[in-house]
């Protein structure tokens, strides 16, 4: 079989859950013997270009335009005769795009004209939201059962693109003859509210490649191990970013320290000056900034419990992933998908999004557990992680559909 995934990003560049998540299924499939290439186009970047790479084994396309042209965010001439050229050159089985802001929908027109079978998996909500993420601009949810054709009050920052009349029901005729794939039956059901027909959904849960963690040398890091070693250590990797929950961390913290005031707390991730001052005076709050992969993964494996106090409802968050495969318990938001990720109590903890006092009672109950609670808890991070989100479970999954979808 052959298979041309279609992205806006892909490793080395921009690397967020979409671009990570991806990586390790065109890996892993190549490794099973089917033939991956992968075509990165993007109309929204800085320069031109149109050049071939190798990443690990796997075959990459970037292809990028320097500006955009107008409606081009719905539909992009230009990228739609790249990819019909690729689909030309390369004959594949399946076409497999992920995400569609930065490329538009005319990778789905390129396939279905090319009479391609066409498989979108879903990362956000750009099939509901012009922001990706159902929120409002007072950063409440959209509800879609409430709002089917959208609240007309959509927040206007992070990735806001192609706010038209009546969009949602235009996106459903435009990826009309796609099916799609999603991470959460959470997303799946924010979909069928807004009007989508459920039979055009599959559940593919994400799956990860187990790599041991390596120990970092960054400094930052390195000084982390060495807490780690005399005190309890929570770590944070959502930055400044508001809808990772940074004011909740920022409220939270003066909780967490009046009940204990022994624990640290690593803050990673990119922040504005105001943020890493307010940070900073906190009490044994240390602010590391942005890390590299390794180093992520590394403090991880430090951390005695991470926390996710998200306040949109995401997918499939990678960092539980991460997290999980380290040994680490995550306290996460009780929004989205991640409930569907974390076990109570078992594999971390769940907690009413926006809420800092009770992300705060779920550190200090993480803390007050017996050390041999604890312990369970992590061996039951990494059994989780390997019997119910592994790599084969989801190439397995992923296989199937493309069976499906082929026949």
């Amino acid at each position: 079989m052959r298979v041309l995934f279609v992205t806006p990003f892909f490793p080395p560049d921009y690397t967020g859950g979409a671009e990570v998540s991806l990586y390790h299924s065109a890996r892993g499939l190549m490794q099973r013997g089917v033939q991956v290439s992968i075509l990165t186009i993007n109309m929204r970047m800085p320069e031109t270009a149109d050049h071939w790479y190798d990443l690990d084994g796997l075959h990459v396309h970037r292809v990028r335009f320097g500006s955009s042209l107008p409606g081009g965010e719905i539909f992009d001439p230009r990228i739609y005769r790249s990819v019909r050229r690729e689909i030309a050159a390369l004959a594949p089985d399946i076409v497999h795009v992920h995400n569609a802001s930065g490329a538009s929908l005319a990778p789905h027109a390129a396939a279905r004209h090319a009479g391609a079978p066409l498989v979108n998996t879903l990362h956000d909500h750009w099939l509901l939201c012009p922001n990706n993420m159902l929120l409002r601009e007072d950063y409440t949810i959209c509800d879609p059962a409430v709002h089917p054709q959208g609240c007309a009050d959509c927040l206007r920052g992070y990735d806001y693109w192609a706010d038209v009349p009546h969009r949602r029901r235009l996106f459903q005729r435009l990826t009309r003859g796609a099916l799609f794939l999603s991470p959460s039956q959470a997303l799946i059901d924010y979909h069928v509210a807004a009007g989508y027909d459920p039979d055009r959904f599959r559940l593919v849960r994400l799956g990860f490649a187990e790599t041991p963690v390596q120990a970092s040398r960054h400094p930052a890091v390195a000084r982390m191990r060495d807490a780690a070693r005399t005190r309890p250590l929570v770590a944070y990797t959502g930055g400044g970013v508001g809808i990772k929950g940074s004011q909740v961390m920022l409220e939270m913290l003066p909780l967490l320290y009046q009940r204990l005031p022994e624990v640290r707390v690593a803050l990673a991730g990119s922040m504005d000056f105001s943020t890493t001052a307010a940070f900073q005076q906190q009490p044994n709050a240390y602010v590391l900034g942005r890390l590299p992969f390794v180093a992520m993964r590394s403090l991880f494996a430090l951390a005695d419990l991470s926390l996710l106090p998200s306040i949109w409802p995401e997918n499939s968050p990678v960092t539980i992933f991460e997290n999980y495969q380290a040994g680490t318990p995550v306290a996460g938001s009780r929004i989205g998908g991640i409930p569907e990720l974390i076990d109570h109590g078992r594999t971390g903890y769940l907690t009413p999004y926006g809420d800092p006092a009770a992300l705060a009672d779920a550190v200090v109950e993480h803390f007050t557990r017996p050390a041999v609670v604890r312990r369970r808890m992590r061996r039951a991070c990494l059994e989780t992680v390997r019997t119910e989100f592994s790599l084969d479970q989801h190439l397995d999954a992923l296989q199937a559909v493309y069976a499906e979808v082929a026949a």
